[in-house]
């Protein structure tokens, strides 16, 4: 009996190992983030054959992003979809993405990302244990409050106001006279309905996917800080894929921003109007009252970069000679 099981094993094929892929994110369900995970969900399923299984844990379910970022680099969770500023926190280099006032549009940031950063970012995030597949968009972050339209720098003084953990985002809050409160994400709102925090900024696509609108009455649509994210691998859990497997993992790498950067964009003044039907008060900036805010910024660029070290010189080099191209080229 026992040759012949053995002769079994022999000649029988055999079952393809099945690769089980954890893809963290603070992203809520519904939305185009989502969506663009279950688009790569879907492909990854079928170019595989249903050996790869991609199981999403959306909205915090692994933790807030410093987490999921850490169990990511620890090879716990093998993938995820962060924002820039989470991943300075592993890359200090990220956050000269999250300056103030540091992108023109959305266009400007497109171009600098795919064009000078991409293959620069890649680089830095292999010798973080971690593998770049593509840039992904939060996008324009605005200002939400509970008790007043912020329209000037003076409207923020003394306010208490949860911030991002990100050295760029804590200075833009004190340059601004802030009482900033450092808090991750699926604690927001909670700290909103306590008042351990008046306000915060964030898109307006996220404002609405976490509710945090829930617990807001004004909106200022800002757009002080333009923020990228990215969908990372493990290196860990990289090294373990055979080629093929690899092929399949990655895809189309960056090219998926750019459809994914639309997803998200098609919804733009839709969401503001979601905002107004909420009962929320929306103000737009005028272009003088930008310029108000940004003159509050006058050498927060260099101190920040002075602050983040490392390599974020270079860095911010390059964007400006990505923006000196793309004005070039228009």
């Amino acid at each position: 009996m026992l040759k012949i099981l053995l002769l079994l094993m022999l000649i029988l094929p055999k079952a393809e190992a099945k690769v089980s892929v954890k893809f963290g994110t603070v992203a809520p369900a519904g939305t185009p983030w989502a969506d663009v995970l279950q688009q790569i969900q879907k492909r990854v399923q079928a170019e595989s054959k249903g050996t790869i299984e991609i199981k999403t844990y959306l909205g915090g379910q692994l933790g807030g992003e410093i987490e999921i970022l850490n169990g990511i680099r620890r090879g716990r969770i093998q993938g995820g979809g962060i924002t820039s500023a989470a991943l300075a926190s592993a890359v200090p280099e990220m956050d000269v993405l999250e300056l103030p006032y540091l992108f023109e549009s959305s266009s400007e940031a497109d171009y600098i990302l795919d064009n000078y950063l991409f293959d620069y970012f890649k680089t830095l995030f292999a010798q973080k244990d971690m593998v770049l597949v593509t840039w992904a968009e939060n996008g324009w972050r605005n200002i939400g409050h509970k008790k007043k339209i912020i329209k000037s720098p003076s409207d923020l003084k003394g306010e208490k106001i949860r911030s991002q953990e990100s050295k760029s985002h804590l200075a833009w809050w004190k340059a601004m006279d802030a009482s900033a409160v450092a808090i991750a994400v699926p604690e927001v709102l909670s700290a909103l309905q306590t008042g351990v925090v008046e306000g915060f900024d964030n898109t307006a696509l996220f404002t609405l996917a976490a509710e945090w609108h829930s617990a807001i009455k004004f909106f200022t649509v800002s757009e002080h800080i333009y923020q990228p994210a990215a969908v990372v691998y493990s290196q860990k859990f990289w090294d373990k894929l055979s080629e093929a497997e690899k092929k399949i993992m990655l895809g189309d790498g960056n090219a998926i921003a750019a459809p994914s950067r639309v997803a998200v964009r098609a919804l733009g003044g839709e969401l503001i109007d979601v905002l107004k039907s909420s009962g929320i008060e929306v103000y737009v900036l005028s272009a003088n009252e930008k310029n108000k805010f940004s003159v509050k910024l006058a050498g927060l660029h260099a101190q920040v970069i002075k602050q983040i070290g490392g390599k974020s010189q270079e860095v911010y080099d390059l964007i400006l000679k990505g923006k000196k191209a793309f004005k070039e080229k228009k």
